[in-house]
């Protein structure tokens, strides 16, 4: 069953969205808006996690601005993403250019009355046959728990910053 799914022509072509989001209780919106902007970058990255950035431009980050996303494996894929869509203080969207994706991803802000939700969403099609059976069988299990892991990494980092600034 599963490797039918994964050969089917239909599945090739469709779509797929991966989504995980965290809520941050009691914090402003201001105090997450900066942190998501710098996705990738942040001192809060978790250094266990498996997904690096590497920012190829230069200046403030924009659209426009290119990264390199490499899956810090033997044999793991890499690939290019810039910069589509800013809306400072609440969302970031990096679009793929190359590699095992086509589509985007984004995170985004919501003002929730008990605090922040921060939504990550991938939008995707897997190009290749060979991509396809690596992300069913290896890459999505790793994906979806280095989201969570830094989803979490987040969330601590700004608690940890809240405290702080009460204390």
């Amino acid at each position: 069953m599963l490797f039918e799914s994964i050969f089917k022509a239909k599945n090739k072509t469709k779509e797929k969205v991966n989504h995980h989001f965290v809520l941050i209780e009691e914090v402003p919106l201001a105090m997450v808006g900066q942190e998501i902007i710098l996705w990738g970058e942040a001192s809060w990255w978790p250094k266990k996690s498996l997904m690096k950035f590497t920012r190829l431009t230069r200046g403030e980050i924009a659209v426009g601005t290119r990264y390199e996303q490499k899956v810090l494996l033997p044999f793991a894929p890499h690939w290019e993403v810039e910069v589509t869509k800013i809306i400072p203080g609440k969302e970031i969207e990096r679009t793929f250019l190359n590699g095992m994706f086509q589509g985007n991803e984004s995170v985004q802000l919501e003002e929730r009355y008990n605090g922040i939700k921060v939504s990550y969403s991938m939008q995707f099609q897997i190009q290749g046959w060979f991509n396809n059976v690596m992300w069913y069988l290896v890459f999505q299990k790793l994906h979806d728990k280095n989201i969570i892991m830094i989803l979490t990494a987040l969330h601590d980092y700004i608690l940890a910053q809240q405290k702080e600034g009460q204390s």
